[in-house]
């Protein structure tokens, strides 16, 4: 197996490539600046304490993806073997990125973080591209959604997907779940870290199955009241209502009915067993 990596250019980006590089099978990486960031959302209307407390979420968010995520972890360059190339925003959907790693001889293309895939990327490796999306399909599809799912008091949705990419928006067919642990004392940027954890441990799994075999794929499944969020949906006053719920004890309730709310939730298993043992922190 030869992968190639279509990733974003953030500190849990960066992670993520050195990650799967440590496979040893890593041949190319795209790195795309996405060009949006939710912490830029203006905060007018929103009272002084209301936009404290948006200004403290995202400070915490890089406090946290560094205690993570933040051991020295920069851009893979060329010297370390593997082709490298870093793209400006809206330029990774192109006959000279399918060049890039056709040139690297790859035959299975992992996508995380970046912005939509589309033509002429998504015919080139059929069943052999796949997405790591942070949320649950098919009950959380788009963006931040390790996000909504605690805005919404829903904590249970958490997680991470592992899915075939086809032409929709998180909704390709399914290879894995991956769910972190939550305990009482967690906080929203702690959750989200444990869930980027637990999602890069699923998918070193559903690589070396796939390196072995094929695996089964299971379509994704109607649910009743299933979210689709788009960038467009963000508000600072979402991140207002999580704190509400955070201080009325929402974290510690999950925890307390965890496996009672997390049995409602379907989830895909790996259907072929992987030998491989990866530690907590990859």
């Amino acid at each position: 197996m030869k992968i190639g990596i279509l990733t974003a250019c953030e500190l849990r980006h960066r992670y993520f490539v050195h990650a799967l590089r440590g496979r040893g099978d890593v041949a190319a990486v795209c790195y795309e600046r996405v060009g949006y960031s939710p912490a830029a959302v203006k905060t007018d209307g929103l009272p002084p304490h209301a936009r404290r407390i948006v200004a403290e979420h995202f400070a915490e968010r890089r406090r946290q993806e560094n205690v993570f995520f933040g051991d020295g972890r920069g851009f893979l360059d060329s010297r370390r073997g593997v082709a490298v190339r870093q793209l400006p925003p809206g330029t990774l959907n192109t006959a000279s990125t399918r060049r890039f790693l056709e040139a690297a001889e790859v035959d299975t293309v992992v996508v995380y973080g970046t912005n939509l895939i589309g033509k002429p990327l998504l015919s080139a490796w059929p069943g052999r591209m796949i997405n790591v999306h942070l949320g649950l399909s098919p009950y959380y599809r788009g963006t931040a959604t390790n996000f909504y799912p605690l805005v919404n008091g829903e904590p249970e949705y958490v997680g991470a997907t592992i899915h075939l990419i086809d032409a929709g928006i998180d909704r390709g067919p399914i290879l894995a779940h991956a769910r972190p642990e939550i305990v009482a004392d967690d906080m929203p940027h702690t959750i989200g870290c444990k869930a980027i954890l637990a999602g890069i441990v699923r998918l070193i799994e559903v690589l070396s199955a796939l390196a072995r075999g094929p695996i089964d794929a299971v379509p994704q499944w109607p649910v009743a009241n299933a979210r689709l969020y788009l960038r467009k949906d963000y508000h600072p006053r979402h991140v207002v209502e999580l704190y509400r719920r955070i201080d009325d004890a929402m974290i510690r309730r999950y925890v307390e009915r965890a496996a009672e709310l997390a049995a409602r939730v379907r989830l895909v298993e790996l259907t072929q067993p992987s030998c491989v043992r990866i530690a907590e922190n990859v």
